[in-house]
């Protein structure tokens, strides 16, 4: 089982880097597990906040790999309990050889190019998070998922 993760930009806040470190090593155990961070788009480079998202988007997709299953983390996507995100989690990594990549955008998103690339769309919650804490809440879902999958205890 192969699972990806991507996301744009550096962890910055070094407390919430220990705890995604912390994370990244549990869930190793379950799976073969690659990070892979694609350059924030610079915000002096001009256009706006659509072309950056559209600059990231490009980075995104030129760093995915072909065949892999593509899951967007969008707000507007598909809400689960964690329950339900394990079944579906179990399921993707179950049904594709190439491996699943959840793809986490920065501070404004996701572009429409890789909302429309992935074939599914999970939403962390209706409030708003920061790209920072939502790779955090990712990890705790993703290892709960695996913990879940297994009958441990991380659950409840």
């Amino acid at each position: 089982m192969r699972l990806s993760i991507l996301w744009v930009g550096k962890t910055r806040d070094r407390r919430l880097g220990d705890l995604v470190d912390g994370y990244l090593q549990r869930i190793r155990r379950y799976c073969r597990l690659e990070i892979i961070e694609v350059r924030e788009a610079a915000r002096d480079a001009g256009g706006g906040t659509r072309e950056r998202v559209r600059r990231e988007g490009e980075r995104i997709l030129e760093a995915l790999r072909p065949g892999e299953l593509r899951v967007a983390l969008d707000e507007g996507g598909r809400e689960m309990t964690s329950v339900e995100f394990a079944a579906f989690l179990g399921r993707a990594l179950e049904g594709s050889p190439s491996g699943v990549s959840l793809i986490l955008g920065g501070p404004y998103g996701l572009s429409e190019a890789v909302l429309q690339g992935s074939r599914h769309r999970w939403s962390l919650t209706r409030m708003t998070l920061t790209h920072e804490m939502a790779r955090l809440v990712a990890l705790d879902q993703v290892y709960r998922a695996f913990t879940i999958l297994r009958g441990e205890r991380y659950h409840h």
